[in-house]
């Protein structure tokens, strides 16, 4: 992602804010129209491809140049839409049935795409998709049908300003850290003279509490989805354990959360520790604060070790007038030469196995190993029916446990209350 986009995503995830909540009834509506998206141009088949993310637009430029030598039928234009109108314009085009052929889709909203049609099955093409890590093939697969392969993926790492680790005469974080380790530590760096504070813990989902709760070996949904699992033992004490360290004082205030994002609060010398996306690597190391005094190890272990994981994939349009063209612009993606090439730009981690080294070596004298060895470990992101307005709530209930108005047991309760409403629709 772009330092932009990730400014911007970061805005809206610590809000929950989540822009182009797909409305099933509505898709399944579309659904039943006529796609007007592909055709031809000049003699050739066009296919479109929507993504978000402009930094990693000239390599996929430039890959469409070769796929269209190979396949001089076929035309290719890229469509780029920053992320923060990227699903509203993808809603609106859906609607005017004029959808990319091709699209980026991700994990949470899989399962509503794939359920309204908007997305084909692509079982029917000649994909191969046996280099992809099995828990991102199954977040795009349902009722045994797969609707997406994989371009990407992120994990998370526990990131930390070396400076302040120096300044403490600290030792930095490695894999033997244990959640007890991650608190002792974060108490030895906070500095409220100094304005500085051991960690910076939003509350929010993916790369908050999710994280702790997943590491307690709980969960947010029960396994078929249809409920919250915030009133089981095990994931409310997951959040207490994100919350213990506003608690003890040795999180960032929720004043200076309020106005700066954790990344900020990192790179200022505010944040001794933040819990990141592997898609801050190009942000953190793009700038000279960064490549001195940031670095990034796994994150603590509780019960077991664990974090959460996205991973986008390329989808087709389930009503494209060109689905043989659409389904070889995905395959030719899906290549370990493709994978490579986009590795190779530093922006993002590649999905096809064997392609990450060079990600990895875009960046070297980095441990950004740690976001590679995690894929073991991770835990895809919900995506199950309706679970984003589900989690659209969640920030809005659990402040009033940082705030300290309810205790996390009792945020829970009222949580799970109106979740199972949204679920049950």
């Amino acid at each position: 992602m772009e330092k932009d986009t990730v400014k911007g995503f970061r805005k809206m995830r610590g809000k929950l804010v989540l822009l182009g909540m797909l409305s099933v009834a509505a898709l399944a509506v579309v659904g039943c129209g006529k796609q007007e998206a592909g055709g031809e141009k000049g003699g050739k088949t066009e296919i479109s491809y929507g993504l978000w993310d402009k930094s990693q637009a000239p390599v996929f430029e430039e890959v469409a140049k070769d796929f269209e030598k190979e396949n001089p039928d076929i035309k290719i234009k890229v469509e780029i839409t920053p992320w923060a109108q990227y699903w509203t314009k993808l809603e609106t085009a859906i609607t005017g049935k004029n959808a990319p052929d091709v699209f980026w889709l991700n994990i949470p909203k899989s399962t509503d795409y794939i359920e309204a049609g908007v997305v084909a099955p692509l079982d029917e093409f000649e994909l191969d998709v046996t280099n992809f890590p099995e828990q991102y093939l199954e977040s795009y697969t349902n009722d045994g049908k797969l609707y997406g392969v994989p371009k990407d993926f992120d994990t998370n790492g526990l990131w930390y300003n070396k400076k302040i680790f120096d300044d403490a005469g600290v030792a930095y974080p490695d894999d033997t850290w244990t959640w007890e380790t991650w608190q002792s530590v974060a108490k030895k760096l906070t500095d409220v003279d100094k304005g500085i504070y051991g960690m910076a813990t939003p509350v929010t989902w993916q790369g908050g509490y999710y994280e702790t709760i997943y590491q307690n070996e709980g969960q947010p949904f029960t396994d078929d989805g249809k409920k919250s699992a915030f009133d089981q033992p095990a994931t409310i004490e997951g959040v207490e354990f994100w919350h213990k360290f506003q608690e003890e004082g040795s999180a960032v205030p929720l004043e200076m959360m309020a106005n700066s994002s954790q990344s900020e609060l990192l790179q200022s010398g505010k944040a001794a520790m933040a819990i990141d996306g592997s898609y801050m690597t190009p942000v953190f190391f793009g700038e000279d604060y960064g490549k001195e005094n940031l670095d990034v190890a796994p994150l603590p272990k509780g019960k077991v070790r664990a974090t959460t994981s996205n991973a986008l994939a390329n989808v087709m349009s389930a009503h494209t007038k060109n689905k043989e063209a659409a389904a070889k612009w995905i395959a030719y993606l899906s290549t370990e030469e493709v994978n490579k090439r986009v590795a190779e730009t530093g922006v993002v981690i590649p999905a096809y196995d064997g392609s990450q080294e060079a990600w990895v070596n875009a960046y070297p004298d980095k441990n950004i190993q740690v976001f590679v060895d995690a894929v073991e470990y991770a835990v895809p992101l919900p995506n199950n029916k309706n679970g984003m307005a589900a989690i659209a709530i969640e920030t809005e209930i659990f402040n009033e446990a940082w705030l300290g108005n309810m205790t996390v047991k009792e945020a829970a309760a009222k949580y799970v209350e109106q979740a199972n409403a949204l679920l049950a629709k």
